[in-house]
């Protein structure tokens, strides 16, 4: 399995702080599908935002995609993340706007022609089970739908690697099951996911690799290949 993600001897520190991430090594495989734990300060929001190039290492290379990002000029960067797809915790909607016109914002801001944008945006919307919400304002969707359409808005421009960071963190059990699960949709379509998460109980129910990130360092909790992916689909 080609690597799509790769960390070599990375280390971080916030200024005036001790290292959050320690002399870590880990990969990602293309196509691959993982989750990464750890106590809250543990680095995983920081670890993701190491492989989108929103911060770089104090020390060793994070390549992605075959780029060493640590290398990456700074007019680099964007096209770069057009490539990924990031989800949040908090959803980071603009709730003045509509379901469609928030799902369509990577795309307006490529310079999509407008056929191709209603094309693509209803595609999403119906990959996440939100078809017919198009003129919805997002203050009018619950907290499961509002992250749907946060995920409909990453995966719209159809990027290789999706970076989620806590995304059922604010959602009740079923609704939290049911966005794990559109995660899994879209690795068995061969993009590769990575999910920081709390939600322990939830990911032991889903037959993938997890990663445990403890004082700045990975452990595999359940390395990959231990079990047959998708059990867990219902």
């Amino acid at each position: 399995m080609a690597e799509i993600i790769q960390f070599h001897d990375v280390s971080y520190r916030y200024p005036g702080a001790d290292e959050v991430i320690s002399h870590l090594t880990f990969s990602l495989g293309e196509g691959e599908m993982a989750f990464l734990t750890g106590p809250s300060g543990a680095g995983k929001s920081t670890l993701l935002r190491l492989i989108a190039a929103l911060i770089k290492p104090n020390r060793g290379q994070v390549v992605v995609m075959g780029q060493n990002v640590t290398a990456l000029k700074p007019r680099q960067i964007p096209p770069f993340r057009q490539q990924l797809g990031l989800i949040f915790q908090n959803f980071k909607l603009l709730y003045d706007r509509t379901v469609f016109d928030n799902v369509a914002l990577p795309l307006v801001i490529r310079g999509y022609a407008h056929a191709d944008i209603g094309k693509r945006v209803r595609a999403a919307l119906d990959s996440v089970g939100l078809l017919g919400k198009e003129k919805v304002y997002p203050m009018r969707l619950a907290g499961g739908e509002q992250q749907r359409v946060g995920i409909a808005r990453a995966i719209v421009t159809k990027p290789a690697i999706l970076l989620a960071d806590e995304p059922t963190g604010n959602l009740d059990p079923q609704m939290a099951r049911e966005v794990m699960q559109i995660f899994t949709r879209f690795n068995d379509v061969g993009v590769s996911v990575l999910v920081a998460t709390h939600a322990i109980d939830l990911i032991t129910q889903f037959d993938y690799r997890i990663l445990n990130l403890q004082k700045g360092r990975l452990s595999d909790e359940r390395p990959r290949g231990h079990v047959q992916k998708g059990a867990a689909r219902g």
